[in-house]
């Protein structure tokens, strides 16, 4: 940006300089702009406050799928379930949408069911793109690399699979 292009007084009117209050004044405007805060909630239309719960789940998988470590409590399931949540339907009632038997969907939130490709596809057109198949796919890849790199029992059965290995030395 080109500083010099702009007047100083329009320089002056982007800064907010930091009042001095004292405690009692700050307290008193933290009050109004709670007031302020729980009026605009107040005022918000379902749609709104639709829209900023699935921003909110948006970016919390976003954040979710960057992190290096996977939590257990946090798979596939956990999301979808609060999907489903924040849309004040019935299970069965999403089931129908998504064009799944509701067996199905229970399996899947119980996360005795991976899901496939169909169901990323599906929940990506059920919020109208917001969240895509991508982010439900990288959330069910987490969950699976984990379980490749903790299953000891897994690892143990197919290691006796391999006959030979790389001779290499480190």
């Amino acid at each position: 940006m080109n500083l010099d292009a702009i007047a100083p007084e329009e320089i002056v009117d982007g800064f907010m300089l930091p009042a001095k209050m004292t405690l009692e004044q700050k307290r008193q405007a933290d009050q109004q702009l709670a007031v302020i805060r729980q009026k605009r909630l107040v005022e918000q239309s379902e749609q709104e406050k639709l829209y900023g719960q699935l921003l909110q789940l948006k970016i919390h998988i976003e954040d979710y799928i960057k992190q290096d470590t996977f939590d257990p409590k946090k798979g596939f399931a956990y999301f979808l379930q609060l999907y489903i949540e924040l849309q004040h339907k019935k299970k069965i009632e999403v089931a129908s949408e998504l064009d799944i038997h509701k067996t199905k969907l229970s399996q899947l939130l119980s996360g005795r069911r991976a899901p496939s490709e169909d169901i990323f596809i599906r929940l990506e057109f059920h919020s109208n793109q917001f969240i895509s198949a991508r982010n439900w796919f990288r959330l069910s890849m987490k969950q699976q690399e984990y379980s490749i790199m903790t299953n000891s029992s897994l690892r143990n059965k197919e290691k006796k699979h391999v006959k030979g290995h790389l001779a290499l030395e480190f």
